[in-house]
């Protein structure tokens, strides 16, 4: 019973079947398909359907299986899903539709117009039963008989196409056992009407327009279809629509400046076009026409030029005016208002003290926005910037005033150069006015100087000059000066007495300062600790004018050096006073006399470090302050510190305090003497050195007396010290100079060493090709020798090492190295060319080179391997691959591991036939393969 249950609820979707529909749209039933009924088996009721076409989706009820087949629009193939629930099973209903090409169109009523580029032609198919649609993935073809070119897929180009008739077919093809079928649609393509094009046509105002009384609008037309109409707005100057005469110049005359619009209608010749309007445009623009004024001006000032305009030609308003200045272009800002405006010119433009000339280029308007006839109407003018100037210097009473005059131009304009006539008028500062005699004045380029006299400047204050020159240009520039004469400030006058610099007791301070009318003195003194710069003794004193003396006592101050100082800082404002800050300073001691001097008693001094002789300055001596030296104990005259020394001479050496001058009461003695050894002397002075010892200085052997040591030198006299370690340099000078007690000889003997440099040896390759089975020696490597100067000696270490013998055998995995000998001076090259070995240049046939054709692992110590004699020499790179019959590889070995055990792994492989593959590796030989026999 279980298994009848089970077969039931199986059967509940039904079972997959297919249904083919040719024409789907010849039936109205196929508006309401039952998928249901079409199933196959036994199926029941209550499920639902789907489908994963989304084409498919609409025309599809999901609950009761009913498609609508004309709203599935594409022939071919489409599936359909039942599912019933109550058993989780499913079943598909595969429809296969013939195509619907839709009905023809061929009566006319298919129709397009020649300025459309994408033309749908699936618009022109269908029927007049609502909802039969053509299938939409047909193919869509051109009658060759009217044939273009111009379609794609659906769509095509009547622009490019052009006016005419055209046929289509629409074919949908053969499906399973559904013939195709075709419609066909006349389309005819009507011609688009042609407005035609016109330029604008622009005027500016105030322009002669009399050649514009009778203008034919149509001829200005470019074009246009013949049988459109004109119509205009507000000028009144077309009577009816086939009028295109028009009077430009009365136009102007009755509306001014303005746009004026004239419209040409075409209308089509089939309501699929449209109709087309074009315009033509009669533009007439405001002009500037005016004048313009600019002055002579002086630097600084605004650049401000007038503008005067006929106002019946542009209209008030904001402008940017566009002008020229000598070629350069500026803009600016203008407000015109009724015939008058002003704009500023860019100062930066205008070069100064030179006519320039001013154009008005160019203007456009900002408020309101339009535009305006580029075209102006203004005669240029020329204007002068100038920067012509006096400058008088601030002076001192009773000092000469040089004035200075600038960029002054003659009378053509240019930069004065020349003598000009000259006088000027000084105004002092108690209101009198004084002229100078007339006076020859010399410009250079515009500029001069002359000097008003300190005896015009007794009085204190505010002058002003005024120069008038002849025959100069007339410019705005002011040539007027002002400038203040200051008076002369008395000096502060200071002095300090101290009654005794090395051991003082009291110090007078006298002040002389005389009243002046705005000044109050204030005087400082006080007494500093040299060295820590300590302030022991301070006192400030303030008075007004008239002389003053005070006295410093410093009895109480302790042993040492001090400096005591007045001072007065002077804070009145006068430019004139030179000195501001007064002082006077002395430096005293208190018990200050100084300790003496140390130094060597006997003092030693090498000849040779002072070849201009030694002085005094040479003599070491410590001691506080400075140095006196004396020749006598008791002698008072001080000997000049560039007094030279005489050998075994006596000099006397004290001190003083270069702060207080006091100097010291003990006198120390000492004696000089002068040491200059023997130069030493050698036995050979050009000796002989190989480059590759790197000998040095200490090398060359020297005879000196006992006690003494070597100094080396690269001079014969001065020159720099070399160290012992210095490495020699061929037939370079060195000086060798015998030290004794620290004192190096004057005289200096000259060593020129020969140092020996053997070039490295030169070989003609770098790698020794022999057969290793010819047991080569040291003899084959002199086949690279490639010397005449020198003998060859070879090596197998890099440094070091004995040379080796010509029998010796050759290594494998050595290299060798050649070195360069020269036997007359048993020198050698520093450095060995290395030299690499190949052994294997060996001919496989002069050496019976063979392969083993079997071998048997028994371990009786006899062919236990298959092994190929010599190959590792002959063919050193050699591979080696063992395959058993079935061809998987054994074993692989090349020259680290050359022999076959007769293993597979861990295992032990079986009598039998094997094969061999041997690269070689080598030039041209080629690989070979081959068989052995393995026999235990």
């Amino acid at each position: 019973m279980t298994g009848i249950l089970s077969q039931v609820q199986a059967q509940c979707a039904g079972e997959n079947a297919t249904v083919e529909v040719c024409e789907k749209d010849a039936d109205v039933a196929n508006r309401n398909f039952d998928l249901f009924s079409r199933l196959g088996g036994t199926p029941t009721s209550g499920g639902t359907w789907a489908t994963n076409n989304p084409e498919n989706f609409y025309a599809l009820n999901q609950n009761t299986g009913i498609v609508d087949l004309w709203r599935i629009n594409n022939y071919g193939t489409h599936s359909f899903v039942y599912t019933n629930a109550d058993c989780n099973q499913s079943a598909t209903l595969t429809i296969v539709l013939g195509g619907y090409p839709g009905e023809d169109n061929i009566d006319g009523s298919a129709n397009a117009c020649g300025d459309d580029s994408s033309v749908n032609l699936h618009g022109f198919l269908g029927s007049n039963v609502d909802g039969k649609v053509q299938d939409f993935n047909g193919l869509w073809e051109e009658d060759p008989a009217t044939f273009t070119g111009q379609l794609n897929e659906n769509l095509f180009n009547a622009r490019e196409a052009g006016p005419g008739i055209y046929n289509f077919t629409y074919t949908v093809p053969d499906v399973n056992g559904c013939s195709g079928r075709t419609s066909t649609v006349i389309l005819e393509v009507h011609p688009p009407p042609n407005a035609g094009t016109a330029p604008v046509l622009t005027f500016c105002a105030g322009d002669d327009l009399s050649a514009y009384t009778a203008f034919d609008l149509s001829e200005h037309l470019i074009g246009e279809d013949p049988n459109g109409t004109w119509t205009e707005n507000g000028t009144n100057q077309l009577s009816d629509l086939n009028d295109t005469i028009i009077n430009i110049e009365e136009i102007y005359n009755n509306f001014g400046y303005g746009d004026f619009t004239f419209n040409y209608t075409v209308f089509p010749s089939h309501p699929v076009c449209e109709k087309r309007v074009s315009e033509v445009s009669i533009r007439i623009l405001p002009i500037l026409d005016g004048t313009i004024a600019a002055d002579d001006i002086c630097v600084g000032e605004s650049y401000v030029v007038e503008l005067t305009y006929d106002n019946t030609l542009l209209h008030n308003g904001d402008f940017i005016l566009q002008y020229v200045v000598n070629n350069d272009v500026g803009e600016s800002p203008t407000t015109l208002i009724d015939g008058n405006g002003s704009f500023v010119i860019d100062q930066g433009l205008v070069p100064l003290n030179e006519e320039v000339s001013l154009e008005v280029i160019g203007i456009r308007s900002v408020t309101p926005p339009r535009d305006v006839c580029p075209r102006v109407i203004v005669p240029p003018t020329t204007f002068l910037v100038t920067s012509s100037d006096i400058t008088a210097e601030n002076i001192c009473i009773r000092t000469d005033n040089t004035i200075q005059i600038i960029e002054i131009l003659d009378a053509d304009g240019n930069f004065a150069t020349g003598n000009f006539s000259t006088t000027y008028a000084l105004t002092t500062p108690d209101g009198s006015t004084t002229s100078s005699p007339t006076f020859e004045l010399e410009f250079t380029n515009g500029n001069a100087s002359f000097i008003v006299p300190e005896s015009n400047f007794t009085l204190n204050g505010e002058y002003t000059i005024r120069p008038t020159i002849s025959g100069i240009y007339a410019t705005s520039c002011p040539l007027v000066d002002t400038f203040t004469v200051t008076p002369l400030p008395d000096a502060i006058q200071l002095d300090l007495i101290v009654d005794n610099s090395c051991d003082a007791t009291q110090i007078d301070v006298l002040v002389d300062a005389p009243t002046l009318p705005n000044g109050t003195y204030t005087i400082t003194y006080d007494v500093t600790e040299l060295g820590s710069n300590t302030v022991l003794t301070t006192n400030t004193i303030n008075f007004t004018g008239g002389t003053a003396a005070y006295q410093i006592d410093v009895d109480a101050l302790p042993t040492g050096n001090y400096t005591a100082s007045v001072r007065s800082i002077q804070n009145d404002t006068t430019p004139c006073r030179l000195d501001f800050e007064f002082e006077e300073t002395e430096n005293f001691s208190r018990g200050g006399v100084p300790d003496a001097p140390q130094a060597i008693a006997n003092q030693i001094f090498c000849t040779s470090e002072y070849p201009d002789g030694a002085t005094l300055i040479d003599i070491e001596v410590t001691a506080d302050g400075d140095v006196l030296f004396y020749d006598t104990e008791t002698d008072n005259n001080i000997l000049p510190i560039s007094t030279a020394l005489v050998d075994g001479e006596d000099y006397y050496v004290t001190n003083s305090d270069p702060l207080t001058n006091c100097e010291g009461t003990d006198r120390v003695q000492i004696t000089v003497s002068f040491s200059n050894p023997d130069a030493p002397t050698a036995s050979t002075v050009n000796p002989l050195f190989c480059a590759e010892t790197n000998a040095t200085l200490s090398n060359i052997s020297i005879d000196i007396t006992a006690g003494s040591s070597i100094a080396w030198f690269d001079a014969a006299t001065g020159g720099s010290e070399l160290a012992a370690s210095t490495i020699l340099v061929d037939n370079q000078s060195y000086f060798a100079a015998t030290n004794s007690n620290g004192c190096n000889s004057s005289d200096r003997l000259e060593i020129i060493p020969t140092v020996i440099t053997v070039t490295p040896t030169s070989l003609t390759s770098d790698m020794l090709q022999v057969c290793g089975l010819d047991n080569p020696t040291v003899t084959d490597l002199r086949s690279l020798e490639n010397e005449a100067d020198y003998e060859v000696r070879w090596f197998i270490t890099e440094n070091g090492g004995s040379p080796l013998q010509d029998d010796d055998l050759l290594l494998e995995n050595t290299t060798y190295y050649a070195e360069n000998y020269d036997p007359l001076t048993g020198c050698s090259a520093a450095t060995r060319v290395p030299v690499t070995i190949d052994f294997s240049d060996c001919d496989p046939e002069n050496y019976d080179f063979f392969i083993p054709d079997g071998f048997s692992p028994n371990a009786d110590g006899k062919n236990d391997t298959f092994f190929i004699p010599n190959i590792e020499t002959i063919f050193p790179n050699f591979t080696l691959e063992i395959l058993n019959r079935y061809g998987s590889t054994l074993f692989k070995g090349d020259i680290s591991n050359p022999a076959w055990d007769g293993s597979n792994g861990s295992s032990t492989a079986p009598n039998g036939v094997y094969f061999y593959i041997i690269n070689y590796n080598k030039g041209n030989a080629a690989p070979i393969q081959g068989r052995l026999y393995l026999n235990r």
